[in-house]
C-alpha cells in the first residue's frame, strides 16, 4: 500500500485491483481516488517538544493500519476511555480502515512518529473533521501512555491548528470528559478563545482561533 499511496493518481485504481487479485492486500481494501485521496507529502514536518522529544509529524497513510492498531492496543484502559469515551479495545480491519483511508480535503489525521527513520512508531494521533457550515472542525487526539507529559499533545494540537488555519477554518470544537484534566489543560494552553459547557460530565468545547 505504500507504493500505491504514492503512485500517480491515474494508476492507483488499477494498482489496487491488481494487488487484490494477487492477494497482496485485503479484498475489501478501500481507497479514495483522485486528488481527494492524494497523500499530502508537503504537510510532513519535524518538531522538538520542550521536553526534548524529536517528533516527525505526517498525515496518516493507508498503509498505517498495522502501526495504528499497535498504537491503539498500547493505550491503557484509562487513555482509551478518555479518548473514545469507551473501553472497547478490539479494532478489526473494517474499523481501522475507516481511520486510515480519509479524504484529506474534509478531514485531517496526523501521526506523531518517534524513533529512528528505520524504526519509527506512533507516539500520538490527532485528527479533525471539518464542519463546513460553521467553518470549524471537530478535533481529538491521543498520546501513548509512555509519552505522556512530554509535550507531544501540545505540539500535535499546535500543528493541527496550523493546518486548520491553512484550510481557512476559524476554530475547533471538542467533547472532553470533565475528569480528563490533562487534555483540558492542553486545550486551555492552546491559545484559543474557549467557551465550554459541562453536560453530564462531558465538556462541549468551542475554541475560536485568535487573530
Amino acid at each position: 500500500m505504500d507504493l500505491i499511496a504514492i503512485a500517480h493518481l491515474k494508476f492507483r485504481r488499477w494498482l489496487v485491483d491488481e494487488a487484490k487479485k494477487a492477494g497482496l492486500i485485503y479484498h475489501d481494501q478501500a481507497f479514495i481516488p483522485g486528488e481527494k485521496g492524494r497523500y499530502p507529502e508537503e504537510l510532513e514536518a519535524y518538531r522538538t517538544t520542550k521536553a526534548g522529544v524529536k517528533v516527525f509529524f505526517r498525515p496518516i497513510k493507508i498503509s498505517d493500519e498495522p502501526l495504528l492498531k499497535k498504537f491503539i492496543y498500547s493505550l491503557s484502559d484509562d487513555s482509551l476511555y478518555r479518548r473514545f469515551i469507551s473501553v472497547r479495545k478490539d479494532m478489526p480491519h473494517e474499523r481501522l480502515q475507516e481511520l486510515v483511508v480519509i479524504d484529506y480535503t474534509i478531514e485531517m489525521a496526523i501521526v506523531a512518529m518517534v524513533g529512528t527513520e528505520e524504526n519509527r512508531e506512533i507516539a500520538g494521533v490527532g485528527r479533525y473533521f471539518i464542519n463546513e457550515g460553521k467553518h470549524s472542525a471537530e478535533v481529538a487526539f491521543a498520546v501513548r501512555d509512555a509519552f505522556h507529559n512530554r509535550g507531544i499533545g501540545k505540539e500535535l494540537l499546535a500543528y493541527l491548528t496550523y493546518l486548520a488555519r491553512r484550510q481557512g477554518l476559524l476554530g475547533f470544537t471538542a467533547e472532553v470528559l470533565a475528569e480528563n484534566q490533562p487534555m483540558l489543560h492542553v486545550f486551555e494552553a492552546g491559545g484559543f478563545d474557549i467557551v465550554k459547557h459541562n453536560i453530564a460530565g462531558t465538556y462541549e468545547m468551542t475554541m475560536a482561533f485568535k487573530e
